[in-house]
């Protein structure tokens, strides 16, 4: 899943031309020494420290409190232990007795539903829902990026983040929904929303949040949010339910679904599940870590153009063999090597298994994790010369070529979890839905890659750097790139199933 403490916290000047970092009014009265301010600004810089200065476990002070921090040699040994809680983790960094973080709740309190509803229906049925991403990939490129033959400049995060916002939204709720403007900005802001609502109540002190909850604009328009999105998905889904129901009463084979609505409604089994948190929280799964890793890839490949031709080379040889066949994604070898490498060098963050103790877990060598703290496990092998030779180089063939190795063909996979290659996590709780979010990246960026040219805006020799925010890096919000549309060598658009 993502990173706990990761949010889009950036907002413009009044110029419009320069962005600064927003620092509430309670961090100004409270000053910028407190930890969460201090979290918030330096957190990857007191990991690092922590592992130069520590062999061992060390300590940092967050926000929300102290959390233990482990080395990376520990992951495998904590990553399955049943008594280290990933759903505990993080009660206390999204509030989720507070209306309007209802999706939190659902998501890592109530149970496995969110997680079966993932990892029994959606990834099963990847085969099904790729038409349908084609389909809307199709609509969304021209409807964002146009058909302009001389290059225009864009506001890449802008597009990337409402692209992955329709795509996402086309298999969770359906087509209506997925191009119906009030909740594509639901589904884009809530994470954003909750993220800098959840990090403006951690400024204040804990006796005092109940109380001022109620006084943030932020918070105000998170409950808002979740109120407007309840009017838009409730009708569809009782719609749906009816004519379960109805099928059901007259001896009839219901209809079958292929979007989350209806799978939830299937592994409900009679259960009182709140469709709307349910479809929140898997907005905020989904959008995050997708809208930064192909943000992130377009801005290598306008970086990199030398990396261009022999991805473009692949889709063409690929899809334009097999289609969209269901095993056409995997096929695309160089693009996953090409995702991987994108996500190891501009990685998102610094620490991964994030944990809830919920007795004393004793550690090979001794150390003891004492119930009640909250853990998380380094993810610096992504920087270490000894894991990945020469790290500070963008090599978009390194994962290909360790694929190549004897018995490593699955190892260096995109959705391959590792002590090594922590992005989605690793272990038990690992992001069931990276399967599904890669086959998102790799449609997108097929068309993305074979249907325009990317460049860098006049005078940017460089790749625009990422931001850092807490222990991890975000790509810049407001980076201009430029784009123009190219004829493409084969139909992507093929193999569309007719609605």
């Amino acid at each position: 899943m993502l990173l706990s403490t990761i949010f889009d916290f950036f907002q413009r000047s009044p110029s419009g031309e320069t962005n600064t970092l927003f620092l509430s009014l309670q961090t100004l009265l409270l000053g910028v020494g407190t930890p969460a301010t201090r979290w918030f600004l330096e957190g990857y810089q007191m990991v690092l420290r922590g592992l130069k200065t520590v062999s061992g476990p060390f300590q940092v002070m967050t926000g929300t409190g102290p959390i233990l921090v482990l080395p990376n040699n520990y992951a495998n040994e904590v990553r399955n232990n049943p008594h280290l809680s990933f759903n505990r983790f993080f009660d206390k960094d999204f509030f989720v007795k507070y209306p309007g973080f209802e999706a939190y709740k659902t998501g890592y309190q109530d149970g496995t539903f969110i997680q079966e509803v993932v990892r029994t229906k959606l990834t099963q049925s990847l085969g099904l829902v790729t038409n349908d991403l084609v389909d809307e990939m199709t609509a969304s490129a021209h409807d964002l990026i146009g058909d302009y033959k001389e290059f225009k400049t864009v506001t890449l995060k802008e597009v990337i983040s409402l692209m992955v916002a329709r795509l996402s939204s086309r298999v969770f709720l359906g087509k209506n929904l997925a191009r119906n403007d009030r909740w594509l900005h639901i589904a884009m802001h809530y994470t954003h929303d909750s993220y800098s609502a959840a990090a403006e109540l951690r400024q204040w002190p804990f006796f005092l949040r109940p109380f001022v909850y109620w006084f943030l604009p932020l918070c105000h328009k998170l409950r808002q949010e979740v109120k407007d999105a309840d009017a838009l998905i409730m009708p569809e889904v009782n719609r749906r339910k009816e004519a379960v129901l109805k099928a059901q009463a007259s001896g009839e084979k219901p209809p079958r679904t292929s979007d989350t609505i209806g799978w939830m409604f299937e592994i409900s089994r009679g259960r009182d599940v709140n469709y709307v948190y349910g479809q929140l929280f898997l907005s905020f799964a989904a959008i995050h870590t997708t809208t930064e890793t192909i943000t992130g890839c377009v801005l290598d490949i306008s970086s990199y153009p030398e990396i261009v031709q022999p991805l473009r080379e692949e889709i063409i040889n690929v899809i334009g063999e097999h289609g969209w066949a269901k095993t056409s994604l995997y096929k695309l070898k160089l693009m996953d090597s090409f995702m991987k490498e994108s996500q190891r060098r501009h990685y998102m963050g610094m620490t991964s298994i994030h944990r809830h103790a919920d007795k004393d877990v004793k550690l090979s060598d001794g150390h003891v994790i004492k119930k009640g703290s909250r853990m998380c496990v380094t993810a610096d092998p992504f920087i270490d010369p000894k894991v990945y030779p020469e790290p500070e180089k963008y090599d978009v063939y390194r994962f290909l070529n360790l694929r190549s190795q004897p018995g490593q063909e699955n190892a260096h996979q995109f959705v391959t979890t590792s002590p090594q290659h922590m992005l989605f996590g690793h272990g038990t709780h690992a992001c069931p839905g990276r399967f599904f979010a890669s086959n998102e990246m790799k449609i997108a960026l097929c068309h993305l890659i074979l249907k325009y040219d990317w460049k860098l805006c006049d005078g940017q020799t460089e790749r625009p750097k990422n931001i850092q925010v807490d222990a991890g890096f975000l790509t810049d919000p407001t980076v201009k790139v430029m784009v123009r549309r190219r004829e493409a060598e084969i139909d992507l658009d093929v193999g569309i199933a007719e609605e």
